[in-house]
């Protein structure tokens, strides 16, 4: 049995994090106008989703069947997505779109590495509540094949399309298609909106047959006929919990399909049921369609994904978004996590994306289920001994939807102290980015132990998290903060259960999310104990066997450098 090679990234000093995604982009109108932020100085408006993934339930899943998570399962927009993070005040900035970034200079959670992270905050006083909703052409394609009976997914996608139909309004108008190795159009999408029938075709609905991607797709597509209509939000849904094994399987193409059809205005949100299904696919569909995709975990996660889905992701607030990050003199960028969306050069990062829409949660209150929060993007920054004060230079352009003049808000970050310097206690600009910065070292601390090999280092890495998670929450109390904790804890027990004992971590490589500057060839190849991480050798935490113990040896790690492509 093959198994995949983990590239190593040892720890760098610094760290660069955008936090786009903390706030409402977009406003009611074509021309800026400001608003008034609340007493507590923050702003009046909501988070924003760049669309993509919206949760981890596939990697929480694992985790609560007491697996060990798979190397790639722990998604970082998805992670982010799943925490509320309050907007910062909007400062002397007078338009509708204020860039206001912030800064933390601490040690890292795992290692107690020093690092610096800038934080950017995209915020309005504009209330969501008062955006225009244009009613829905909605589409959704649904997965039938044989493979929908195991785990009760079926049924699980039910209770969620019959929330979704009961939650469409008197103008929406819904088509409704089923696929396995062929397509039926149970439900066309007519003039008028027929609930009744609409419940009835989703409780019929039965498993059969195998999985043609492509052409049930296609067929949600080609209900919005040569042109989509601009008085309306046009929109497919598409679930399914297999791979493509039926008619064309390629995924360029079923990509490809996608893209022309997207580029007419026509969004895809896209939602994966089971463990089989092909993750890339569907993230990238949604990725490309300004849209979301979602895991089915369960019952209620159904329920919670298509009422939010309904209520705050169709109606887009801006479009054509442009983000250029410039870094200043003596610093450099070396990878990114977050949206995938991002690029970026040594000096420059870069995003476009299509469209942005509001989040949904607009609290940590109990009940809000933890989707919802919004995107982010954390990029790696380095600095060499000429670094300037100037860290980084920050320009974000977009359209308000109804209007073609770009509106462009600008704004710079300054450092006076060495950036190499780490304070006794954590720096942090404003209140606001303790929320940030915890959520920043739970995703680095469980991304290692994830994907560091030995299963002993993972829990040492997990442990090392814990300890000071648990110190920072007394200090920042934080229900995300503490919903983390409890996933450390599942993943814990679930290596402890396998006979796995913690390694010295000052002896284990800590695997890291982005390139570094001795990155190199991608066929450089990670090591454990000497030899190749591949066949009997591969000790990922999520092939770990207690059996192997003697073999393998938990606590040797010898790890081959990558070094920098020129």
């Amino acid at each position: 049995m093959a198994h995949r090679v983990l590239k190593w990234f040892p720890m760098k000093t610094t760290l660069l994090g955008l936090a786009l995604g903390t706030a409402l982009l977009g406003a009611c109108g074509g021309s800026e106008s400001a608003g008034s932020a609340g007493d507590d100085g923050q702003s009046a408006g909501g988070n924003v989703s760049f669309g993509g993934a919206q949760d981890i339930g596939q990697f929480r899943a694992a985790l609560e069947r007491g697996e060990i998570p798979e190397q790639g399962s722990l998604d970082a927009n998805g992670f982010f997505s799943e925490h509320y993070n309050a907007t910062p005040a909007n400062g002397d900035c007078t338009g509708a779109l204020c860039l206001t970034p912030g800064l933390s200079v601490a040690k890292d959670w795992i290692t107690g590495a020093h690092q610096a992270t800038l934080q950017v905050a995209v915020s309005t006083t504009i209330d969501p509540s008062t955006l225009p909703h244009l009613p829905m052409n909605l589409v959704v394609v649904v997965d039938h094949s044989g493979s929908m009976a195991s785990d009760g997914r079926l049924q699980k996608v039910k209770v969620g399309l019959n929330a979704l139909v009961d939650n469409l309004g008197p103008d929406d108008r819904l088509a409704i298609i089923k696929f396995d190795d062929t397509v039926d159009v149970d439900l066309p999408l007519r003039s008028t909106l027929d609930r009744a029938a609409a419940h009835i075709i989703i409780n019929n609905m039965q498993p059969d047959g195998s999985t043609d991607l492509y052409d049930g797709l296609e067929a949600g597509f080609r209900q919005f006929g040569d042109v989509a209509y601009t008085d309306r939000q046009n929109r497919v849904i598409f679930l399914s919990d297999g791979l493509a094994t039926a008619g064309n399987t390629s995924e360029y193409a079923i990509m490809n399909m996608a893209k022309g059809y997207i580029s007419r205005g026509i969004g895809l949100t896209t939602i994966g049921v089971g463990d089989d299904f092909d993750v890339a696919l569907m993230k990238g569909l949604a990725e490309n369609g300004a849209g979301n995709y979602y895991f089915l975990e369960d019952a209620t996660a159904a329920g919670e994904v298509f009422t939010e889905e309904l209520a705050y992701f169709m109606t887009p607030i801006a479009l054509d978004l442009n983000l250029t990050v410039a870094a200043g003199s003596g610093w450099t960028f070396d990878g990114s996590v977050g949206a995938t969306t991002y690029a970026s050069s040594l000096t420059t990062g870069t995003m476009s994306i299509p469209a942005a829409f509001v989040a949904s949660r607009t609290s940590q209150q109990p009940g809000e289920g933890r989707r919802g929060g919004g995107s982010m993007i954390f990029v790696r920054l380095e600095a060499n001994e000429t670094a300037g004060t100037q860290v980084a230079d920050l320009q974000l352009s977009y359209r308000v939807p109804g209007s073609q003049e770009v509106i462009t808000t600008h704004t710079s970050l300054d450092y006076a102290p060495n950036p190499q310097d780490t304070p006794a206690d954590p720096y942090l600009s404003g209140p606001e980015l303790a929320e940030r910065f915890a959520m920043e070292q739970m995703y680095l601390g469980l991304f290692a132990a994830t994907n560091t090999y030995g299963a002993g280092c993972s829990l040492a890495v997990l442990e090392a998290t814990k300890r000071t998670a648990l110190t920072w929450s007394e200090l920042h109390p934080d229900p995300d903060l503490s919903a983390d904790l409890e996933l450390v804890d599942m993943f814990i027990g679930n290596l402890q259960a396998r006979g796995a004992v913690a390694s010295d971590l000052a002896a284990c490589q800590v695997a890291q999310p982005w390139p570094t500057a001795d990155s190199g060839s991608p066929d450089d190849v990670a090591t454990c104990d000497g030899q190749p991480c591949t066949g009997m050798y591969a000790c990922s935490a999520a092939n770990f066997d207690a059996s192997w113990l003697s073999i393998l040896g938990v606590a040797g790690l010898v790890v081959v450098r990558r070094r920098r492509k020129r």
